[in-house]
């Protein structure tokens, strides 16, 4: 029970800190003079931080 307590509050960390550090970093950060393949590859950073929580989450409720 324990365990399951404390992932929860770990995914709600995580939750707080992908929504407003890394995305709002993401998201504002001047891209200006890049390249169309780096602003892609900038992009696909956002995707990869939700797939992690998601994971996590999983992972916590034991579906995988």
């Amino acid at each position: 029970m324990a365990n399951f307590i404390g992932g929860i509050v770990s995914v709600s960390l995580g939750m707080i800190v992908l929504s407003n550090v890394y995305m709002t970093t993401i998201k504002t950060t001047n891209t200006s003079g890049w390249s169309a393949s780096e602003i892609a590859m900038w992009g696909m950073l956002g995707i990869a931080g939700i797939i992690g929580i998601l994971y996590g989450v999983l992972t916590l409720f034991g579906i995988v």
